[in-house]
């Protein structure tokens, strides 16, 4: 285990060390193609009074974290939260958008085809991207798509929010990109888990080096 932590040490710098240490890729942008449909304007929700604070709170901080912009968009979408499992609470964009959006059918990896790559495999170690979505843009001519309103001014996103329609296929194909040739042998990925696999230690921090 010593070789591991030396592992872990000497490659602290790619681990997040704060909620706003988010990275950025330049490889993709997410696109949302609506192609000839008219913007959808929605009127905000009236948000429960015990979530209204919260809100505004988590909006400050996604202006900080460079997350979302002031918006003049004519599309709006009225704020969805979506409930996690620890709790707290997640920014979702509206189905409505959704609807008109192309969707992108590129594949997400079939889980008994990962559980059949497993066999043989002694070690593991499982990585989890920090705010894995907010690592990607949002394509500059569609980020106006993306505007929401609490009724207290109006937002858009500058990288990919969660509930896109298409955003589980543009950071599957991201992740397969980034990780082109050790996929299968070295790692397994689904969205933005990932599991690095070895049928020996040596062998197992030799990947996680990879």
């Amino acid at each position: 285990m010593v070789k591991a932590k030396k592992l872990l040490l000497k490659y602290a710098n790619v681990f997040s060390s704060n909620e706003a240490d988010i990275g950025k890729t330049a490889l993709v942008q997410h696109k949302i193609n609506t192609g000839q449909e008219l913007p959808i304007r929605q009127r905000p929700r009236r948000l429960p009074v015990a979530r209204e604070k919260e809100v505004e709170t988590m909006i400050e901080g996604m202006v900080k974290d460079g997350v979302i912009e002031p918006s003049s968009s004519p599309w709006c979408s009225p704020v969805v939260l979506v409930k996690m499992k620890d709790g707290s609470m997640r920014f979702c964009v509206d189905r409505r958008l959704n609807d008109v959006t192309k969707k992108d059918s590129y594949p997400l990896p079939r889980i008994d085809d990962t559980l059949d790559m497993l066999t043989g495999v002694k070690w593991f170690s499982t990585l989890d991207l920090k705010s894995g979505h907010w690592q990607v843009e949002i394509d500059p001519k569609d980020k106006e798509k993306t505007a929401f309103s609490t009724g207290k001014g109006l937002w858009q996103f500058k990288v990919m929010p969660f509930g896109l329609c298409n955003a589980p296929a543009t950071f599957e194909r991201l992740m397969e990109l980034v990780l082109s040739g050790l996929i299968g042998n070295a790692c397994l990925v689904y969205l933005d888990d990932i599991i690095i696999v070895g049928r020996t230690f040596e062998e197992h921090l030799q990947n996680l080096v990879s």
